[in-house]
């Protein structure tokens, strides 16, 4: 492990939060890279270097002149696998910093050895990410029995049937961008820990900004269950809303990108509208064709439905015909809901019926108007 001056920093750091030590830590070359003089960092510790030529266990220094650049006072070794990777030094007559030196150098010890922890475990989730990032995304052909195996040395056995939920979490309105990123980051913890407590098969990872969950396979009825339960320890707790999108069952292992991609479809669709909080691949109708897309075609069917008409006009008419059709076609409920006479919204409709040549009160006619609602709310914050 190589120390770095982001960890020295971090430890000088915890290190006089406890105990108001001057304290400095030098590299494997006996620069010193992090010291509670910040006027010392970046110059050559010569009693360090003796430390890291000869193997000591220990050298004090008694006066200012008796190795360049360092001070009187006690230094160690630091001591990681077995290799010394730096030196610790203490500032200080010795009789004045002997007792606490000890104490400094535990401390010391304990949190490099955190550090290394975290790093590894770091190192370990990237490689485990990537695995799966090459499951679910790269070429099904290198999807071989030595992959599986390569699976199972990281503790995933990609073999056992699963489902995937897709979870996206977003903040209530009025919580500040910082404090949402912190809720998330708490909420995603939780959630990651449900998913582990079901079954101990179970993985997740994060895909941007979502939480994808790959779950022992169960039916829908149990998938909908656990949504639910992922939905109420985010909502209940913090001050997010949460998505779901639950994918639709593949044949096996191989084919399981299509599962992953179907849950982030689902959720895609919840995301777009929010009219859903938990939403099945299999229920998808208008978003399977929304999905293959882009914004451009979308813009130039809503403006082709919409021909002639401002902007205004358009997102007038959307909210008046979303409503109708909501309302099932009712004149008296579509008014009520936007407070307009019934004679205003029956004028209105025939307005845009003369305006774009589609009656959106005929059977044959409305699936175009669904379709532009449907293209309309889909892109409407770029509309």
């Amino acid at each position: 492990m190589k120390l770095s001056p982001q960890i020295a920093e971090n430890i000088v750091r915890e290190v006089n939060a406890v105990i108001p030590q001057m304290i400095n830590i030098m590299d494997a070359t006996g620069v010193i890279i992090a010291s509670s003089d910040l006027s010392r960092v970046g110059t050559l510790h010569d009693g360090a270097v003796q430390i890291i030529k000869d193997g000591l266990n220990e050298l004090v220094i008694h006066s200012y002149d008796e190795f360049f650049g360092a001070k009187p006072g006690v230094n160690y070794p630091i001591i990681m696998q077995g290799a010394c990777v730096g030196v610790l030094g203490i500032t200080g007559d010795y009789a004045d910093v002997s007792n606490n030196a000890l104490i400094i150098k535990r401390m010391t010890e304990l949190l490099l050895l955190n550090a290394y922890n975290a790093e590894q475990h770091l190192l370990g989730e990237n490689i485990r990410n990537r695995y799966i990032d090459e499951w679910l995304t790269g070429d099904v052909k290198n999807i071989t029995a030595d992959f599986v195996e390569r699976g199972r040395l990281l503790n995933i056995d990609i073999t056992i049937p699963r489902r995937f939920l897709n979870v996206a979490l977003y903040p209530v309105p009025g919580v500040s961008a910082l404090d949402a990123m912190v809720e998330i980051d708490h909420a995603t913890e939780e959630i990651a820990r449900y998913i582990l407590h079901i079954n101990p098969y179970n993985f997740y990872f994060k895909d941007g900004g979502a939480l994808v969950c790959a779950v022992t396979e169960h039916d829908d009825e149990a998938l909908a269950r656990q949504a639910e339960q992922i939905l109420s320890l985010a909502e209940s707790r913090y001050p997010l809303k949460a998505a779901v999108g639950i994918d639709a069952p593949t044949e096996n292992y191989i084919q399981a990108r299509q599962s992953y991609n179907k849950a982030k479809r689902a959720c895609n669709a919840c995301m777009r509208t929010h009219a859903w909080s938990v939403r099945f691949y299999n229920d998808l109708n208008m978003e399977l064709i929304s999905g293959e897309l882009d914004d451009t075609k979308k813009l130039e069917y809503i403006r082709r439905i919409f021909r002639g008409m401002s902007r205004d006009e358009i997102v007038e008419a959307v909210m008046l015909l979303e409503n109708y059709y909501d309302a099932e076609g009712s004149l008296d409920k579509c008014a009520k809901r936007l407070f307009l006479h019934k004679n205003t919204a029956q004028y209105r409709l025939k307005r845009i019926a003369e305006r774009t040549g589609y009656d959106p009160r005929s059977i044959r006619r409305a699936p175009l108007y669904y379709l532009a609602i449907y293209f309309y709310r889909d892109m409407q914050e770029r509309f």
